[in-house]
């Protein structure tokens, strides 16, 4: 689903414009993407956790040439779903 779809699918289910629609979803975006980049952890009651997390740079080896590479530390956006959604994901 894209952007276009979501805003769509939202519209009719809440019976609001589509404008209005595509402002909250702009707004509730930003504010993530914000909180986000201030290190915060973002829990959405019933769907889930968005946290950030950093890895430590490492050492790897290229069989291909036979180097050793350092990986530098990078942070890294991790989702972890709810209980619920979870159960609903096994098949």
């Amino acid at each position: 689903m894209n952007n276009k779809e979501l805003i769509d699918t939202l519209s009719e289910r809440l019976g609001v414009s589509k404008k209005v629609v595509s402002k909250m979803l702009s707004a509730t975006t930003h504010t993530m993407v914000q909180s986000i980049t201030e290190d915060k952890c973002i829990t959405l009651q019933g769907f889930g956790m968005f946290e950030v997390r950093r890895k430590l740079d490492r050492i790897l080896f290229n069989p291909a040439s036979g180097r050793q590479m350092i990986v530098p530390p990078k942070l890294t956006l991790v989702f972890k779903p709810s209980d619920t959604y979870k159960e609903k994901l096994k098949l």
